[in-house]
């Protein structure tokens, strides 16, 4: 059994698990996508020889039957599903509750059927179904050690929080795939030139600027979607510029990575940073 749900831009729903007046026929496009292989042939050598590989975008083809009341509901699927417009999908089985975004290139409608059939298709540019449920890593100098509702027993204090001073964390990435993440990184105190490593890899992103007390500095390093920007007294600046050379734009790797980091002054502790990624997948 599966559930599905298909969402638009202002938030829009048909569920089909919920609504009774829509049964799911058919759903194309949940398996990999297919693959674009680049060779070269040489003289003299048997076969060609690998250049790159890439997954190409997915097409999800949504049949879906219209069981009662079928102008009106018909109008329904109009508001929802727009063509051009962006959709999201959701698809929720026994293993894996995930989404994929794309935006709607066909709609058909069989009109004169006895029950009509509504046939969507969907193009999407990324062509991985991602976890629904997004992954927090927290690297802090600070970690809570109370939460309500709480039950008290006798014992000589009640730790409130307590102070972490590991400047490193191991990420687990359940994924087909790696995936990028975005990069939360607070500073407690005054710090300058923070810089984050694979600890395996040696792999590095780091920037070239002072930090004051309560900036907070987002790094996206998702592909397609890679930006750096500061958050100060409100304002919001791009510091994509800030990014020193020979930085990495970080990737967690399907078995999961160890990160460290350091500061260039300060103390490494004022800086606490969050990992958050969702794990991306190749099929459902």
């Amino acid at each position: 059994m599966f559930e599905l749900i298909l969402e638009n831009k202002t938030g829009d729903k048909i569920n089909f698990a919920s609504n009774s007046a829509f049964t799911v026929t058919r759903i194309e496009g949940l398996n990999p996508p297919d693959a674009t292989i680049n060779l070269s042939d040489i003289a003299l050598m048997d076969g060609a020889k690998f250049n790159s590989s890439k997954l190409n975008v997915r097409y999800i083809n949504i049949a879906f039957a219209i069981e009662y009341e079928a102008a009106k509901n018909r109008i329904e699927v109009y508001k929802v599903l727009k063509a051009k417009q962006y959709v999201k999908m959701t698809y929720i089985g026994d293993y894996r509750n995930v989404y994929v975004e794309g935006y709607i290139e066909s709609i058909n409608i069989d009109y004169f059927e006895m029950k009509q059939i509504v046939t969507c298709a969907i193009v999407c540019p990324s062509p991985f179904f991602k976890e629904a449920q997004m992954i927090v890593n927290e690297l802090r100098n600070i970690v809570k050690a109370f939460h309500f509702p709480f039950a008290s027993t006798e014992t000589p204090e009640l730790v409130m929080s307590y102070i972490n001073n590991e400047t490193g964390i191991s990420i687990e990435n359940d994924g087909d795939v790696e995936c990028g993440m975005i990069i939360e990184m607070y500073a407690a105190q005054n710090v300058s030139d923070p810089k984050i490593f694979n600890y395996v890899t040696q792999e590095y992103i780091g920037l070239d600027i002072d930090m004051e007390q309560g900036d907070l500095i987002t790094l996206d390093t998702r592909p397609g979607q890679k930006t750096a920007t500061l958050l100060r007294s409100g304002v919001e600046s791009n510091i994509f510029n800030y990014v020193i050379q020979g930085s990495t734009w970080l990737q967690l790797s399907p078995n999961g990575d160890t990160f460290v980091y350091e500061v260039g002054t300060g103390q490494d502790a004022d800086l606490n940073i969050t990992f958050k990624h969702n794990n991306l997948y190749e099929g459902v």
